[in-house]
């Protein structure tokens, strides 16, 4: 195969054909980094879909398959953070308006979810609760990085050099772990 055919791109134009190419290859990985900032499938889903349709109306101006890519890691990134801080904001207006809040039974909440299930959720809601707390960039690099990207793609979606990215990570990754340890250690967990 020529080197002119593999740099070739796979969108070069906004036709339906090479649109769903795109949209069939990348649907699963821009719907699972969705997925890792907002914990909920139909959010994800949307996120995903505003992905593509961003993509569909004004595709990058990517010249490999790499920055097509890395073009929409990063769209669903920002999205993804955008849905946390607006979850943050109407939690905050949510707390501000109603000083308490009417909690079930332990035993009735016992009783709707096995034990484990329970468990599991309460884990996945304390990671997203402690990714949420950190800056911006550490919660990207964490996200990207859990969801599978090499380094080089990671620094193709944040913008920074790869050689930057494993010292990024590294530094995010000891922020969520001292963060993760404070919180079960206060709270008992």
């Amino acid at each position: 195969m020529s080197s002119d055919i593999r740099n070739r791109p796979i969108i070069t134009s906004t036709s339906e054909l090479s649109f769903e190419t795109v949209f069939t290859r990348y649907y699963g990985l821009v719907y699972q980094l969705a997925y890792r900032y907002v914990g909920q499938s139909d959010e994800a889903d949307d996120i995903a879909q505003e992905v593509f349709l961003r993509y569909y109306r004004v595709p990058p101006k990517a010249n490999s398959e790499a920055e097509q890519r890395a073009w929409l890691c990063r769209v669903a990134t920002n999205l993804g953070l955008n849905v946390l801080r607006s979850r943050q904001r109407r939690t905050n207006r949510e707390e501000r308006v109603s000083e308490t809040v009417q909690r079930i039974a332990p035993e009735v909440e016992a009783q709707l979810n096995p034990e484990q299930h329970a468990l599991a959720d309460e884990q996945a809601a304390l990671v997203r609760s402690i990714l949420a707390e950190m800056p911006e960039r550490q919660q990207t690099y964490i996200v990207l990085r859990s969801t599978g990207l090499s380094y080089a793609e990671i620094a193709q979606a944040t913008g920074v050099a790869t050689a930057s990215v494993g010292a990024l990570l590294a530094r995010a990754e000891r922020e969520f772990r001292r963060r993760y340890h404070e919180r079960v250690t206060t709270t008992g967990a």
